[in-house]
């Protein structure tokens, strides 16, 4: 007995060891990733940076790295190579988890790392054809010297950083995940900016379209549905093409669909930013003065690594996208510019009648191209799919008996990079403009600003040449005609220099009215624009703080327009629930429509604006409630904030937007729309919806403050918070009590934000700028500049941006790192 005891425990130990050094279903091997020497300690005990002098494989000659009190590198490098393979190295010492995961993402390879959870998601990354895309960019990338040189020396740089980890410096998610990392290529840089094109390219309608016509009828779609160029205060107002440019495009801007183009979910909230540029004439200071915020989904590590490039013809500032070279955003010594996304549509979608292998177009038979996509499952044996490629393009979706070719802009050959690359040193109006030649998906507005007093802003993009209503709808795929295309040339896509009034600006509207000679389709915001303007308009010397103020304003245009008609239809007789519906009353009349953080009125609003809409458009829900079912759904669907749970919306639609809605308010109260089809025997008008839905928001709103599910201030409601790419509350941010609106100036949501605002002066003596990020410069969480400047962005507070000249200009707490060439 004495001896069977001590081997028990002994078989006990052995058997936990080995246990602790298995995966156990999702998590890491215990025993590893609490290892005190190799595990997730070393990541929370992270030193602070020192100076030092580091030699690296690789690097050409000497380099020095100066680092800020926020850990932003300022890279000063003697030669082209050298600068873009510290700027692969810096990125992957602080970010290399994310720009890994997020290549993987975009290539369909999520099943790899954390099983068959991801197989769905990884099936349509292969299908929508994103490592195709990414191939077809990167045989046009190989054709030139200077691209692969940047690539190249990027992938390198991240690939030395690669080589020193160990796995006591492994970062974090990848020990959480049990994984290591793999050689960096220029290929996975092409895939980021694809992945990039993705995210700001899915706004289309085309199915949703198809579905509601089919629901409407053909006159009432249209209603609803119109064509955008309407819209108030475009981009580009007027814009003048030359006659004779619009008879005949040239050889270089046509293309021919013949031969083989060897999802996608609708965005949940509009993916758009605010840019602007003020001249010099409208400037306390007489600079010209260049804003830029792109909203974007909040995520830590934050989406943009801030950074300060100096090299041979190069001294530039911004930020850039981690796994991509150059500066996407910023400024240099002579200019600066920021980019919006301009909503346009880029996506068609073909049915195409498959017999076997074989389908027609226009009577000729052709033959699909498989392209065979093996998806690897943590775990599991593979999945192999095979992805059928149209004329057209890959087929992405089958759906209601229907193939769905996706003939998608972003699978064509292109090189944005270059863009950027030429951006990062130019010096003029004709360098910028020269710069966007090579830019193609996604369309986005460049606007720019120089020293010289310039402003400019340039919708650029691959956008083809369209017969009205083309791309509306699903399209037929016999039809011959569809594989003629032509596209816009890019100096016939709207700009303007130097307007008259003073100032350019885009906020995702239409970016042009109906002089322009093309059919212009897309998904564009209504609000955040005509504010944005309307500040620009009425200010005639503005500062720096002025911008600043205008970028954090929460004013709603939305609730300024809606809000008075919806209260002139409110009968306040036939109140039932009183106390609440009085004490919502009472706030929403005293409101100036902004939706500050600490007040309840945009609370309120934003509650009866859904409740309306979910009414007004119930024809396009899952299924028509009666009362009692709403009620339901309204009160005990609802999370810890008081946020439905359950969308009923059917997903095949999507609602008109809220212009059409205040429209039918405004000018049409009897129209059938409101009709809800939850009642049989009455006809509802206007009044009646705004009641009803007046009626269940007083209803939730009592909730929210009888049973405390959240505090009713707009800062609390909305709940924005900034999540981990893991969605690991642990490596999250906490909520964060700010104000804003998707459509307000300060485009926050519970998920979405100003990813990185900037605001750039200027000056011919001295560039000043201004930015700040939801975040931090680090992607560990064990850092200090993890989240070191979340605070300050929720509080509306900005950095100044150290645009230095030189290495030498060190101030207090900051460091120097010297990188020297090691031999093999």
């Amino acid at each position: 007995m004495k001896i069977l005891k001590p081997l028990i425990g002994s078989a006990v130990l052995i058997l936990l060891v080995l246990a602790g050094n298995r995966k156990l279903g999702s998590l890491p091997p215990i025993m590893r990733f609490v290892e005190p020497y190799f595990g997730f300690w070393q990541n929370a005990e992270v030193e602070d940076m020192t100076a030092s002098n580091i030699a690296v494989f690789g690097l050409n000659e000497g380099s020095e790295v100066v680092f800020d009190d926020r850990g932003v590198p300022h890279v000063f490098a003697k030669n082209e190579h050298d600068l873009y393979f510290l700027q692969g190295y810096l990125t992957a010492r602080d970010r290399l988890w994310q720009m890994e995961f997020q290549t993987h993402a975009a290539a369909g390879r999520i099943s790899e790392i954390v099983g068959e959870k991801a197989l769905e998601f990884d099936l349509e990354q292969r299908r929508i054809g994103m490592t195709y895309a990414a191939d077809q960019a990167m045989q046009l990338i190989e054709k030139d010297e200077k691209s692969m040189l940047v690539l190249q020396a990027y992938a390198d740089g991240v690939n030395q950083f690669i080589s020193e980890l160990d796995d006591r410096s492994l970062p974090l998610e990848y020990k959480l995940l049990d994984y290591t990392p793999e050689p960096w290529t220029p290929f996975k840089s092409a895939l980021l900016l694809k992945y990039m094109a993705k995210m700001l390219t899915g706004t289309e309608r085309d199915r949703p379209n198809t579905e509601a016509l089919k629901l409407l009828g053909e006159e009432m779609f249209w209603k609803l549905y119109p064509d955008q160029t309407y819209l108030d205060d475009p981009i580009v107002p007027g814009f003048e093409v030359k006659a004779e440019a619009t008879d005949s495009l040239s050889g270089s801007e046509q293309a021919s669909v013949s031969g083989t183009w060897h999802t996608d979910e609708i965005q949940p909230h509009f993916v758009g930013s605010n840019n602007w540029a003020v001249h010099g004439s409208r400037t306390e200071s007489g600079n010209p003065i260049l804003c830029n915020d792109p909203h974007l989904r909040l995520s830590l590590p934050s989406i943009w690594y801030e950074i300060q490039l100096n090299g041979p013809g190069i001294n530039c500032y911004g930020v850039s996208l981690p796994g991509s070279p150059g500066i996407t955003i910023g400024f240099n010594e002579k200019i600066a510019w920021g980019v919006t996304n301009a909503g346009r549509d880029v996506k068609d979608y073909y049915t195409i009648d498959l017999t076997g292998n074989n389908y027609t177009i226009g009577g000729k038979k052709y033959e699909v191209t498989p392209r065979i996509e093996e998806i690897k499952i943590r775990g599991k044996e593979p999945v192999v799919d095979t992805v059928l490629y149209t004329e057209y393009g890959p087929i992405a979706y089958s759906e209601n008996g229907q193939n769905l070719a996706l003939r998608w802009l972003a699978h064509d050959a292109s090189n944005e990079l270059m863009t950027f690359y030429e951006m990062n040193r130019a010096s003029s109006f004709e360098d910028y403009s020269s710069a966007l030649r090579h830019y193609n998906c996604p369309g986005q507005n460049f606007v720019f600003a120089d020293v010289n007093n310039n402003i400019a802003i340039w919708q650029q993009g691959k956008f083809k040449l369209k017969e009205t209503g083309y791309g509306k709808f699903i399209l037929d795929g016999a039809d011959a005609s569809n594989l003629n295309e032509q596209f816009i040339p890019k100096d016939q896509n709207p700009h303007m220099l130097n307007p008259e009034r003073g100032f350019v600006s885009s906020a995702n509207q239409a970016a042009v009215d109906s002089t322009y000679p093309y059919y212009v389709s897309g998904v564009y915001e209504e609000f955040r624009n005509r504010t944005i303007n309307r500040y620009l308009r009425a200010d005639s010397s503005i500062t720096l703080l002025d911008m600043q103020e205008l970028q954090l304003s929460n004013f709603n245009m939305l609730a300024e327009e809606a809000l008075p008609l919806l209260l002139a239809y409110l009968d306040t007789t036939e109140f039932q629930y009183k106390e609440y519906e009085l004490l919502a009353l009472n706030e929403l009349r005293e409101w100036n429509y902004s939706n500050d953080r600490g007040i309840i009125a945009p609370t309120v609003f934003e509650i009866w604006w859904d409740e309306f809409q979910n009414l007004l458009w119930d024809e396009f829900n899952e299924q028509h409630w009666d009362q009692d079912m709403y009620y339901r759904y309204s009160m005990e669907q609802m999370d810890k904030d008081g946020k439905a749970k359950v969308d009923m919306r059917d997903k095949r639609y999507v609602y008109p937007n809220n212009k059409i809605a205040i429209d039918l308010l405004k000018n049409d109260p009897q129209h059938i729309m409101f009709d809800h089809h939850a009642t049989n025997n009455k006809i509802e008008t206007a009044k009646d919806i705004v009641y009803d839905a007046f009626y269940w928001t007083s209803m939730k709103f009592g909730d929210i403050i009888k049973y405390k599910i959240s505090a009713p201030h707009w800062g609390h409601y909305q709940g924005t918070k900034v999540q981990h790419l893991l969605r690991l509350d642990a490596f999250s941010s906490k909520k964060l009590f700010v104000g804003g609106s998707e459509h307000a100036p300060n485009a926050t949501t519970s998920t979405h934000g100003p990813s990185w605002r900037m605001i750039v002066d200027l000056d011919p003596n001295g560039v000043k700028a201004y930015g700040v990020l939801p975040g931090g410069q680090s992607g560990n969480p064990g850092s200090k500049n993890y989240i070191n400047s979340l605070e300050n962005w929720s509080k509306g507070e900005y950095h100044r941006l150290n645009f230095l000249s030189s290495p030498e200009q060190l101030q207090e707490n900051w460091i120097v790192q010297t990188f020297k060439p090691l031999a093999e």
